[in-house]
């Protein structure tokens, strides 16, 4: 009898982990899209940095044009993102450069242009 208890105590166990690790696996599921976009803007966000390092200055479409092909994808799932269209992402990448301090706006002869905080340079 105690040994059918034991069996019964591991079949349980087992049925336990199980559970946890999918449940695991399904909230790390549910947020990747954030994820992945949090990555995005990350990854571009440093593209134009490195970009601004090397020129003083850059507009919202050169923006557009330096994040095109910036991928990113978490290294236990096979779904990668892409920003295949630069000008569709460079709003939402402006806007977290701005709010994050990465960013400076300033108008250049009527043009609104972007560049490095003073404390970057």
């Amino acid at each position: 009898m105690s040994q059918g208890l034991i069996i019964v105590i591991g079949i349980i166990l087992f049925a336990l982990a199980t559970i946890v690790l999918y449940f695991i696996g399904l909230r790390k599921k549910m947020g990747e899209e954030k994820r992945l976009n949090d990555m995005l803007l990350n990854n571009g966000a440093r593209r134009v940095i490195k970009y601004l390092k090397t020129h003083e200055t850059v507009t919202a479409d050169e923006i557009g044009y330096i994040v095109r092909d910036v991928k990113a994808s978490e290294f236990y799932s096979k779904k990668t993102a892409v920003i295949s269209d630069g000008r569709a992402f460079q709003d939402q990448l402006i806007a977290f450069m701005l709010e994050g301090g990465y960013i400076c706006k300033k108008k250049v002869k009527g043009r609104l242009v972007y560049v490095l905080p003073e404390d970057e340079k």
